[in-house]
């Protein structure tokens, strides 16, 4: 029923909620994702236990098929604010009582398990509050709230972190996060009159399959995303080991990133309202490649400071299309299911990644296994590159107004 939800009224105060509880989880996660797997590391965690940290939110993204069946049919509001509420629940019990590294580990892996959950009913959820030619100018406005959050609380956590036992901190982001959680349920939002039928999972993964156009595009994105997700495991590694940059430096690193992010987001939300999302996806995956070619020649921890700005320009076009690339290209009343899709292959390369270059880390140096994930990389990009010339025309890229 889009014209009841993309009524003017509607869509604002849904906006305003969304904003809310966007605001809340960018607090949340502006710690836990910089902070997690370098205080493992600093607790004596070895490289799997870093790697089970960094590998945490893949895990839950390999599940999304078996909770896209379970929460089919069931209203999406309700689904992305009883997950989101009882993950960060989890959190906040289970880093009291973490005592080591593994704990830690574990805690941080079923907390995001539980939080992946709601993909496909999130995706479906912002292809319906949110008109088309209005909803990746709206997703990055939510997600400004969330970086300007995170900014804040990375830099908060950076200096307390140093003073208070890093659990406290912890727990202080999930308890600060739950009315973001909670606050969610408000959106208002009619669902069909015919709920979406709960479809077999290995039905729909032979349809999606069957969609060449599609099947090419997650191929490319897995190719480049094994060598990206590879890096993810090296990084912690090497700001601890190679730079020993202190937890201050750290949380500087997350409040740029953050604060690049504030911007990037108005910038790539406007090209893709205005262009193709799939096309946009090339760009900001070209400029992924600068990440770890800076941490490969970086000679202090002051030359990763650009590494930040182009991790937050990167970061936030791929939070952004992620889903407005698969409300482009799914047919009308599959986005859930593509949604799944993609989140599934994406949940099976950070799955195994980390946990390869963790493999890797033991015999050879943190340098070699960038050389590797970036030649992945490049790989898939050419990969990424030829198969949206196939699924869309290249657009002329119009100058954003003011």
């Amino acid at each position: 029923m889009p014209q009841r939800n993309w009524t003017t009224e509607r869509v604002r105060a849904n906006f305003r909620i969304d904003t809310f509880s966007a605001v809340c989880a960018g607090a949340y996660l502006g710690v836990v994702v910089a902070f997690v797997p370098v205080v493992v590391r600093r607790m004596g965690g070895s490289t799997f236990e870093v790697a089970l940290v960094v590998a945490a939110p893949f895990l839950g993204h390999l599940l999304t098929p078996l909770f896209s069946y379970l929460f089919a049919g069931l209203r999406p509001v309700r689904v992305v604010a009883a997950t989101g509420t009882v993950s960060r629940l989890i959190f906040l019990c289970g880093v009291l009582v973490a005592t080591t590294p593994f704990l830690l580990a574990l805690t941080s892996v079923v907390s995001w398990m539980i939080a992946i959950a709601n993909i496909a009913s999130y995706a479906t959820l912002m292809q319906a509050i949110y008109p088309d030619s209005e909803r990746a100018q709206a997703m990055g406005k939510v997600r400004i709230g969330s970086s300007l959050a995170a900014i804040v609380s990375a830099t908060a956590a950076g200096l307390l972190i140093d003073a208070v036992p890093a659990t406290i901190v912890f727990a202080a982001a999930a308890l600060v996060s739950l009315p973001g959680a909670l606050a969610f349920a408000r959106i208002r939002h009619e669902p069909p009159p015919i709920p979406a039928p709960r479809r077999p999972v290995p039905v729909v993964a032979r349809e999606i399959w069957s969609d060449r156009r599609y099947r090419r595009l997650l191929v490319a994105f897995s190719v480049f995303g094994f060598g990206n997700l590879m890096n993810a495991a090296v990084f912690p590694i090497m700001l601890v080991d190679h730079f020993n940059a202190p937890n201050t430096f750290v949380g500087v690193m997350a409040a740029l990133q953050s604060g690049t992010m504030v911007v990037a987001f108005l910038a790539w939300g406007r090209f893709i309202d205005r262009g193709s999302s799939l096309r946009m996806s090339v760009v900001n995956t070209a400029l992924v490649l600068l990440v770890p070619l800076g941490y490969l020649v970086a000679p202090s921890t002051l030359f990763l400071l650009p590494v930040a700005i182009v991790a937050g320009i990167t970061n936030a076009g791929g939070d952004v299309m992620f889903f407005t690339n698969v409300v482009q290209i799914a047919p009308h009343g599959r986005v859930g299911e593509y949604a799944a899709a993609q989140s599934f292959l994406l949940g099976l390369r950070g799955t195994i990644a980390p946990f390869v270059a963790s493999l890797l880390l033991v015999t050879v140096a943190p340098q070699a296994v960038l050389v590797l994930s970036i030649t992945l990389m490049v790989t898939g990009l050419v990969m990424l590159d030829r198969a949206v010339r196939a699924v869309t025309p290249v657009p002329a890229l119009e100058p954003a107004r003011a």
